[in-house]
């Protein structure tokens, strides 16, 4: 049984990490403005999170140190794996509001579970197929019938992030359950780090120098609030209430998106478009409900 302090106190770390990954659309969207390219966006997001991490695990005194094996799993997870959900979900934000494209992105705990059942790592149960179908509705809702008004572009990118991150915590969850968490993250960070400053600084498509002092602080909030908070509040969270409570807390993470979207970029959202948000976030609560422990996100590789 927690204490009940510790429960509360738990729970505020959980919803300060989801508050902290909730401004990521919306500072990217914020450096578009102010000038940014997607690659210069992702690669400074990387390098500033990446050189906080390593800081901290110093701090901690928690040891980096791992079979070169593993090293090379979670390099080719960060810029592969991870680096390609980042750039298709920060591509959507070029083409839909920041409330659809993270509405999109939180199909993957549905996705995740369907890939499972594929390939025999959970069993199907009724409340897993109300899950997937409450999700179906949801997006119904969002992008309408014929998807008027929004870019087929940008939908499109917007689910391939969710496909991408559903294939990314599946590996991980099956070749990395014997590292630290925040050694895992990390390293997959670094990785998207290099691999987008190589790419990046290689094409010539690292702007930095014309960016103005606006463009600097989005920059800077991808990674300060957009990455590091919501990672820590996680981890800290997690040990005081479990995975399971944190995972359903976590859902919280679309919401605070929507709301900041409304109160700083003055998006706006239809009533069926609303309501499509609310299912598809009752469609993870239950996913997470009836697998109790066995949440549906991956704790270890926690990002955002």
């Amino acid at each position: 049984m927690i204490p009940l302090r510790q429960q509360h106190l738990g729970a505020l770390l959980v919803l300060s990490s989801a508050a902290g990954f909730s401004t990521l659309a919306i500072f990217i969207k914020l450096a578009y403005g102010a000038g940014a390219n997607t690659l210069t966006i992702l690669t400074m997001r990387f390098f500033l999170a990446s050189l906080c991490l390593w800081i901290l695990l110093r701090f901690l005194k928690i040891s980096p140190r791992i079979p070169t094996k593993t090293a090379v799993k979670l390099c080719l997870m960060g810029a592969l794996g991870y680096g390609t959900m980042s750039l298709a979900f920060a591509a959507s934000l070029q083409y839909l509001p920041a409330s659809l494209s993270e509405m999109l992105l939180f199909t993957y705990p549905t996705i995740v579970s369907i890939l499972s059942f594929l390939i025999g790592d959970e069993e199907f149960s009724w409340q897993k197929g109300a899950s997937l179908a409450i999700c179906l509705l949801g997006l119904f809702f969002i992008l309408g019938v014929s998807f008027t008004g929004l870019s087929q572009v940008g939908i499109l990118l917007g689910l391939s992030s969710a496909i991408v991150y559903s294939c990314y915590i599946l590996i991980g969850n099956r070749v990395l359950k014997d590292v630290h968490a925040l050694v895992a993250t990390t390293y997959v960070s670094s990785a998207a780090a290099l691999a987008f400053a190589a790419y990046s600084i290689t094409t010539g498509q690292l702007l930095l120098t014309t960016l103005p002092l606006q463009g600097w602080l989005a920059l800077a909030g991808t990674a300060v609030f957009g990455t590091i908070l919501g990672i820590l509040g996680f981890f800290a969270g997690i040990t005081k209430i479990g995975a399971a409570n944190a995972s359903i807390i976590s859902t919280a993470e679309p919401v605070l998106t929507v709301l900041l979207s409304v109160l700083i970029l003055g998006e706006a959202l239809t009533l069926l478009q609303s309501l499509g948000g609310l299912l598809v976030i009752g469609s993870i609560l239950l996913l997470q409900l009836c697998t109790n422990s066995s949440n549906v996100k991956d704790e270890s590789l926690e990002i955002g």
